[in-house]
């Protein structure tokens, strides 16, 4: 009779053993991504918008509230000014007429934080492409 106690007991322990590991494997983890003030503006030349990113890389895709585009094309000065993130159809025009030296500059951006708080973010420029000063 001992020996069949000890036995049940041993089986027992072994299968409670056994299916807290079981749980243990069926664990997910819940991933939670990190949001954070706007840090930067950038310019997206697939879709023609400006986007905003956060200090942990998220795009902010509705951030920017308004802005405004310059451009020096052949000795003339362009500007133009826009309400939201995507770029004006005079906007989109002048980058047509841009070769691949051209700077862009986007200045007196406003957007908006997660928590609506407005900002005015610091001007920056776009390049096309590069100069090939090398290559001579």
């Amino acid at each position: 009779m001992k020996k069949l106690i000890i036995i049940l007991i041993f089986f027992s322990v072994t299968d409670s053993i056994f299916s807290q590991e079981s749980n243990i494997e069926n664990r997910g983890t819940i991933k939670i991504q990190k949001k954070g003030q706007l840090s930067k503006i950038q310019f997206d030349n697939v879709n023609y918008r400006l986007i905003g990113i956060d200090r942990y890389g998220n795009v902010l895709d509705s951030a920017v509230v308004e802005f405004e585009m310059s451009a020096t094309i052949g000795g003339i000065f362009y500007s133009e000014k826009t309400i939201g993130p995507i770029l004006s159809y005079q906007m989109q025009q002048l980058l047509g007429r841009c070769d691949r030296t051209t700077k862009i500059f986007f200045e007196k951006i406003k957007a908006k934080d997660r928590n609506g708080t407005l900002l005015n973010m610091p001007r920056f420029q776009y390049s096309f492409g590069y100069s090939d000063e090398n290559n001579d």
